[in-house]
């Protein structure tokens, strides 16, 4: 039926006015991937989905799809008339029935990508395919593939914004004598045993699936593929929702010449897809084990944050310092000792961690996602585009923040010295390093050379205060979390004001006059702010404004509540709702521009409100 320009690949703005899904609805979020409920007649069916060629020929599965040959294709305009999900196909534009998705409204709960089985062609067709098709559809409805999936491909066509898919490849390949595997495609006459325990493998041996004649044969290889498949997809669930699929996908597309080009133009050409997709913090670990990983989008906001949303203070000394395996590095036992080096003079001094992947962490926000929630293969090597990466973090660091110290001090052996004296040497600048070559950093003689170097730059003696350090994080999560100023208008201290900071680190909380003003959530490396703390910094919160509508919402705010949200909110990001009759604080269960085009699903998880 239905059809898609496909031209570019912003977000359009245009289905706000229009109810575009009755049975179906988004319920969690892990960048582009999503898992959502597909209401059937009697059950309840969860995405991403696999649906299976026999149920949809026989009618078991309840839906209906529409084409625009179809006698009935009025019916789709006709609410009235929508008793089971319905779909509808996403033509070509030079299909001549092709119509703009966006210049009809529709009543459907999914659409469906026609002609998927030519995205094979290369893999660049493969990502426009879906990009544009997810680009030009709401985003409260799911994205059918038919015919291309397989064990192999199906976590990366849901890290893509796939959610349903179907079982039409496994049955062929079963025709054609192929057994499929998690890491692709065996033509039965090359196999020796079956190398699975599904119910077909496990109750016969490799002759005895050839004995069979041709229709058992595929019949058998068919439930074969089908259940290969049908466990991936459980897989791809539990990684959306443990947070991790993109690591999943890194580890999947090894097995692939053509998926592994796709992930990389995909990182490469599509980063604004997927940033306007991807949560500002999460839960679990981030692991950075391939090179891919250096292009997450994770990474990218990280690095551009440290340069945009952070302002160093002016100090005598930068300490450049190493990584570590703990996080936040303050709590691991080499910058345990670095700080008891320098401790009689952390008041002169400004730290810095070097690292991969995320380039320069500065000691205030080691505790943010991702900073304080990743983990990397420790080898002592360092890839070259992993050097150049991180060189370009630190030399952009320094060549933006130089003129707030005096001096700068790099605490460094091996990879990271030879990185941080490369650097220098571009910019041309002296940089004092307090390790001798093949000395580890945390070696008695290099804390002893570290201690005598900063009390000779020094001089007098300075230490930070509870309060200071306190303050100093508190300060530069706001600001990296909001915008410049939010943290200083948030923590400084008013005529008449009694300020307190209390919490052992990193759980601060922020209070005034004994009432919480904001507060560090270690579980996701936010600043979580109350009603009191969002009035306080008011004029810094722009860009992470909802508006609702004429109520007062109650531990939710569905997305037909939000009359408007700024383009700025991502998944996790710390909102401020208002409203004619209250104004409130919570975190954003979807993307500012997804709580404006969606009519389905939980926009804002409401902490505090208050009714005005």
């Amino acid at each position: 039926m239905v059809n898609v320009k496909i031209e570019n690949s912003k977000p359009i703005k245009t289905f706000k006015n229009c109810k575009m899904t009755k049975f179906y609805e988004v319920r969690r979020r892990d960048g582009a991937a999503r898992i959502g409920i597909l209401s059937l007649p009697g059950e309840k069916k969860q995405t991403p989905l696999l649906f299976r060629v026999d149920a949809l020929s026989t009618g078991e599965e309840a839906i209906k799809v529409v084409h625009a040959e179809d006698s009935n294709f009025n019916d789709l305009f006709q609410e009235d008339l929508w008793d089971v999900p319905r779909g509808a196909v996403l033509l070509p534009e030079v299909h001549p029935l092709f119509t703009n998705v966006k210049d009809a409204p529709l009543f459907v709960d999914f659409f469906v990508l026609s002609i998927a089985s030519n995205m094979h062609n290369s893999p660049r067709d493969f990502v426009r395919r879906i990009i544009d098709a997810r680009n030009m559809i709401p985003p409260d409805v799911a994205l059918w593939v038919p015919a291309i999936a397989t064990a192999e491909n199906a976590a990366l066509l849901f890290y893509m914004g796939v959610d349903i898919i179907d079982d039409t490849n496994a049955v062929i390949n079963g025709y054609q004598a192929i057994y499929q595997v998690e890491e692709g495609e065996i033509r039965l006459n090359e196999l020796e045993e079956l190398p699975c325990n599904c119910s077909v493998c496990a109750s016969l041996s490799i002759n005895e699936l050839r004995g069979k004649d041709f229709k058992e044969r595929a019949l058998l290889l068919a439930r074969h593929n089908t259940a290969l498949l049908d466990k991936e997809t459980k897989k791809a669930k539990e990684r959306i929702r443990a947070g991790n699929l993109r690591e999943y996908v890194e580890m999947k597309v090894r097995s692939s010449t053509f998926l592994t080009a796709v992930l990389r133009i995909l990182d490469l050409y599509e980063s604004e897809y997927f940033e306007l997709r991807t949560p500002i913090a999460r839960r679990g670990c981030m692991k950075a084990n391939t090179m891919e990983s250096l292009k997450r989008i994770e990474v990218k906001r990280f690095a551009n944050r440290v340069l945009e949303r952070y302002e160093p203070p002016a100090r005598k000394i930068l300490l450049i310092l190493p990584c570590s395996a703990r996080k936040p590095y303050s709590t691991s036992p080499s910058h345990a000792k670095f700080i008891d080096a320098i401790g009689d003079y952390r008041g002169h001094i400004h730290e810095l961690i070097l690292t991969s992947p995320l380039g320069v962490v500065p000691r205030e926000l080691e505790v943010v996602y991702p900073a304080a929630f990743y983990d990397i293969p420790v080898t002592g090597y360092w890839d070259a585009e992993e050097r150049e990466w991180v060189s370009s973090c630190l030399h952009a660091y320094l060549e933006r923040n130089l003129r707030n110290y005096d001096t700068v001090v790099a605490h460094l052996s091996g990879a990271y010295k030879e990185i941080c004296s490369g650097v220098a040497e571009d910019l041309g600048i002296k940089v004092v390093f307090t390790c001798e070559e093949g000395v580890d950093a945390t070696s008695k003689e290099s804390l002893e050379r570290l201690r005598n170097c900063v009390s000779e730059l020094c001089g007098d003696k300075k230490r930070l205060s509870g309060f200071e350090m306190k303050a100093s994080v508190i300060k530069a999560m706001a600001d990296f979390q909001f915008c410049i100023g939010a943290g200083n208008e948030l923590v400084a201290r008013k005529e008449g004001e009694r300020i307190k900071i209390t919490g052992r680190y990193p759980s601060f909380k922020l209070s005034l006059g004994g009432g919480v003003l904001a507060r560090i959530v270690s579980a996701y490396g936010t600043l979580a702010l109350t009603v009191n703390g969002a009035r306080r910094i008011e004029n810094f919160l722009s860009s992470y404004n909802v508006e609702i509508g004429d109520f007062v919402p109650e531990g939710s705010i569905l997305a037909p509540g939000v009359v408007n949200a700024s383009e700025q909110i991502r998944v996790n990001d710390e909102v401020v709702f208002v409203g004619e009759k209250a104004f409130g604080v919570g975190r954003a269960k979807m993307s500012g521009w997804e709580m404006v085009e969606s009519r389905r699903g939980v926009a804002v998880q409401v902490r505090e409100v208050r009714p005005l």
